[in-house]
């Protein structure tokens, strides 16, 4: 499976400004062209040393191996990070 897109994307409010929490949904196309949504809610953490560590909490059930979609997955909100697309 491959990650599409993250949608109904709501940030959390909390009051620390180094960490970011989110809830949405995450959409997968699988390798026969369907298109699978589970919920999903992250963490999106800036270290002291500038790195970002982002934990990934999925809130429905995963039928597929769940270390590449997690990488696959973090890679996909770092970018969006980058870019600052996220809420």
């Amino acid at each position: 499976m491959k990650i599409v897109e993250l949608i109904n994307l709501d940030k959390k409010d909390i009051p620390l400004h180094y960490r970011n929490e989110y809830s949405g949904t995450a959409v997968f196309k699988t390798k026969t062209d369907d298109r699978i949504e589970k919920k999903v809610e992250f963490v999106l953490e800036r270290l002291a040393t500038g790195e970002k560590e982002i934990e990934i909490n999925f809130l429905d059930e995963i039928e597929y191996p769940l270390l590449p979609l997690t990488n696959e997955l973090k890679q996909h909100i770092l970018e969006l990070d980058k870019k600052g697309k996220l809420p």
